[in-house]
């Protein structure tokens, strides 16, 4: 008889659901959904290495992209990956993470593509530096003609402008190319 009187109670109860529109407020501090910007990402795997649930992940086609993956079912919301990001590609916004349906995911996975360019210098395919980053690094005195090179062009450029500020004459010492 108890029973039956609690699931009568039940029965004739308002839902106790809330709507989607009627969510709680989010407090400023809530670390939810995350979102990733391709444009600023080098692919590093920075984000990866620090996240201890493997909730991020890099796939490769060779000389063509490399995508970003995310599972939101694996994330613990600590922040690592935002906190670690050399390109601030990652941010944690306070929002709930079921509004990841908006961000072009299916609410619990996001891929970002990452389009590899050829070498300028050899050509070989490499991801691009983030604009920011880049304006940074021309402001410091880089060539302009460096802003398509891979990391081993811009290593080689690095070097060459030091081997030419410790020369006498300012030239380049013979070997300081180096060829793929």
């Amino acid at each position: 008889m108890a029973m039956l009187k609690t699931i009568l109670g039940n029965l004739l109860r308002p839902s106790r659901t809330r709507a989607p529109a009627d969510m709680p407020v989010v407090p400023p501090t809530y670390r939810g959904a995350l979102t990733h910007d391709a444009g600023r990402c080098t692919a590093c795997g920075t984000c990866a290495f620090v996240c201890a649930p493997k909730a991020i992940h890099f796939t490769q086609e060779p000389g063509i992209s490399v995508s970003w993956h995310f599972f939101i079912g694996q994330c613990s919301f600590c922040g690592l990956c935002e906190q670690n990001c050399p390109t601030r590609a990652i941010h944690l916004r306070a929002d709930i993470p079921g509004s990841m349906n908006s961000a072009g995911g299916d609410g619990l996975r996001l891929e970002s593509v990452i389009h590899l360019q050829p070498c300028t210098r050899c050509g070989a395919a490499h991801v691009p530096l983030p604009a920011a980053t880049m304006d940074a690094l021309w402001a410091a005195g880089a060539d302009e003609a460096e802003r398509g090179y891979c990391p081993d062009c811009r290593r080689w450029a690095a070097s060459a402008r030091l081997r030419t500020a410790f020369t006498p004459d300012g030239a380049v010492a013979e070997g300081g190319r180096h060829d793929r």
